[in-house]
């Protein structure tokens, strides 16, 4: 008696479920494995094992994301003060005839001519004004002022932007706020604007400030005077 295709195809015995469940398994633990081991640090930047890092696969992470869009548009802005303080080089990397180059921010080329200012500012009781310096951004001045009447005052150093479309409605920033009789010091221009001094006085008598400004800057003069 001879046994028909169908005959065989029919006797022929299929898989177990025990077999379909190791499979079933083992393909599972395989692509846990595999998405702990490389998907995740590759991915995401998880490495729970640490061999993501070992291989390198968690700086695809950021390669592949990018920075955010804050932080890009933060290294895309110009940084006007910055850098380090160079070292001394060693001897025998010295060339006399062939010396570094100081750029920025230890040398800077301005587009406004220097310029010289000196400014009486008396205040009487209770009285209040501005005096603002026109600068460009990366501009620069230093200045001093000293009360030469009088022993304290309020001073409020500020800045606020002229391209205000750029900046949100009322924004500016400090430099410093005191009740000192004198100060120093120097400032680079973070934007286009005005930058200068706020003072109030606080003292029952009569003021006088005299302020000296040395620098880049379009003009400096009194913008605001009044009494409170």
């Amino acid at each position: 008696m001879t046994m028909s295709d169908s005959d065989n195809i029919r006797s022929t015995p299929g898989p177990s479920s025990s077999s379909l469940f190791k499979s079933a398994f083992f393909t599972l633990l395989g692509a846990v494995v595999v998405t702990f081991l490389f998907i995740m640090p590759a991915e995401y930047g998880v490495d729970l094992t640490g061999i993501g890092t070992k291989l390198g696969l968690t700086d695809l992470e950021g390669a592949a994301t990018g920075p955010a869009p804050s932080t890009a548009a933060a290294e895309a802005s110009p940084k006007l003060l910055a850098g380090q303080f160079p070292q001394p080089p060693a001897a025998e990397d010295f060339d006399y005839y062939d010396p570094e180059v100081m750029s920025e921010p230890f040398s800077r080329s301005h587009a406004t001519p220097f310029r010289s200012d000196t400014i009486e500012v008396p205040l009487d009781e209770l009285e209040h004004v501005e005096v603002k310096a026109n600068m460009k951004q990366g501009d620069a001045l230093v200045y001093s002022w000293k009360l030469v009447e009088g022993e304290t005052v309020y001073t409020d150093f500020h800045a606020d932007p002229h391209e205000t479309d750029k900046y949100p409605e009322q924004y500016w920033v400090r430099y410093k706020e005191s009740e000192d009789p004198s100060a120093s010091g120097s400032i680079v221009a973070p934007f286009d604007g005005n930058h200068g001094w706020y003072w109030m006085n606080i003292e029952e008598k009569p003021v006088k400030i005299v302020l000296e400004v040395r620098g880049y800057y379009d003009n400096i003069e009194e913008i605001m005077r009044a009494y409170q």
